[in-house]
C-alpha cells in the first residue's frame, strides 16, 4: 500500500502538474473564448452582443474563430485542474460542482476568461472570476441563448421555493419534486432536463402528490407572475413597467414601489414570489409620491 501511495506523486510528476503543456496551448486566450467557428464567449462587458445572460454575466458576441476549443463535458471532472490563459496558470483540485446557474468551483483563483482545464489539456468550462461556467452550459448558451423554465423555482433539495400560476397547474411552495422525465430530482438532472433544455420540449415532473407534464419555456431574469398582466417588477420591487390600461386608470407612474399584495406588506423579492405563487387574481398596492394606489388585477 506504501509502495502505491509513493507511486502517485511520481505519477502526478510525470503528468507535469505544473500544467505548463497546457498553458502552451492555451497562451494565445485573451478576453475572448472561442467557442464555435462564429461565436466567443467573454465574460468582460460588451456592447455589441448576440446574447447576454443576467444569469451568469456571460456573454456571446459573433466572432470569427479559425481555431474553436473543443469544450467536454463530464459530471465528474478531474481532482487536479487548473484556470489558464494568457497570462494565468493557476493549479488546484475541483472543490465544488455548480448549483444551478450558479458556477462551479476550484480550490484556486479562477480569473475571468481563463479556461478550466484538466491536467491533459482537457477544457472542461471558463472561469468568470468567482468560478466557473461549465462546458454543457457554455454550449447550450451559446447555441440557443436562454436557459430554460418550467414555471418552478426549488432549492438544491428540490422543494419547490416559487410557482407560476399561470403556466403550472396541481404544484405549490413546500411541495417536493421527486422525479424528473422518471430520473430521481436532483440539481443535476433538473439542469439536465430543464435548464439545458430547449423551448417547447415536454419535461415530465413528479412530486410527491401528483405527476405533470410541462411544456420547457425561456427562463427571464427578475421573473414574476406579475408579468403575465404587463407589470415588470425589480430586486428592489420597483415596479418599472406598467401597461397602457392601467397608466389610463391610475396614471401612476415609474418606478413606483409595490409595497402590498392582497393587503399583506412585501418587504423582498422572493417574499413577492412566494404571495405570487398561489393566485391568479391578486391585488397589488404601488407608492410613488406618498400616493397610494390599490390596483385589481383579474384574468
Amino acid at each position: 500500500m506504501k509502495k502505491f501511495l509513493l507511486f502517485i506523486p511520481l505519477f502526478l510528476f510525470a503528468l507535469r502538474l505544473d500544467f505548463s503543456t497546457c498553458y502552451e496551448k492555451y497562451k494565445d486566450i485573451y478576453s475572448l473564448i472561442p467557442v464555435t467557428s462564429t461565436k466567443s464567449v467573454t465574460f468582460s462587458k460588451q456592447s455589441k452582443y448576440l446574447y447576454y445572460d443576467p444569469f451568469t454575466k456571460m456573454y456571446v458576441i459573433s466572432h470569427k474563430n479559425r481555431y474553436p476549443i473543443k469544450f467536454y463535458n463530464n459530471e465528474k471532472l478531474g481532482w487536479f485542474m487548473a484556470a489558464v490563459n494568457f497570462d494565468n496558470v493557476y493549479g488546484g483540485t475541483f472543490a465544488k460542482d455548480m448549483v444551478f446557474l450558479n458556477p462551479a468551483k476550484l480550490s484556486t483563483s479562477t480569473p475571468k476568461n481563463t479556461i478550466i482545464s484538466d491536467i491533459f489539456c482537457n477544457a472542461y468550462g471558463i472561469g468568470r472570476g468567482d468560478g466557473f461556467i461549465k462546458s454543457d452550459f457554455v454550449k447550450h448558451f451559446v447555441k440557443y441563448g436562454y436557459w430554460g423554465d418550467v414555471g418552478i423555482e426549488v432549492d438544491r433539495w428540490m422543494r419547490v421555493k416559487y410557482v407560476d400560476p399561470f403556466y403550472v397547474s396541481g404544484i405549490k411552495p413546500g411541495d417536493k419534486i421527486i422525479k424528473i422525465n422518471s430520473h430521481p430530482a436532483n440539481v443535476k438532472t433538473f439542469s439536465k432536463y430543464i435548464l439545458l433544455s430547449p423551448i417547447n420540449r415536454v419535461v415530465v415532473i413528479k412530486t410527491d402528490k401528483k405527476e405533470i407534464p410541462i411544456k420547457v419555456r425561456k427562463k427571464i431574469y427578475n421573473f414574476t407572475p406579475l408579468l403575465h398582466f404587463g407589470i415588470k417588477v425589480n430586486k428592489n420591487l420597483y415596479v418599472t413597467k406598467l401597461p397602457k390600461d392601467i397608466y389610463k386608470k391610475t396614471y401612476i407612474k415609474t418606478p413606483a414601489k409595490l409595497i402590498a399584495v392582497n393587503g399583506q406588506k412585501i418587504y423582498s423579492f422572493s417574499q413577492l414570489k412566494k404571495v405570487l405563487s398561489y393566485d391568479k387574481n391578486v391585488t397589488i398596492t404601488l407608492e410613488k409620491d406618498s400616493i397610494k394606489i390599490t390596483i385589481p388585477l383579474r384574468r
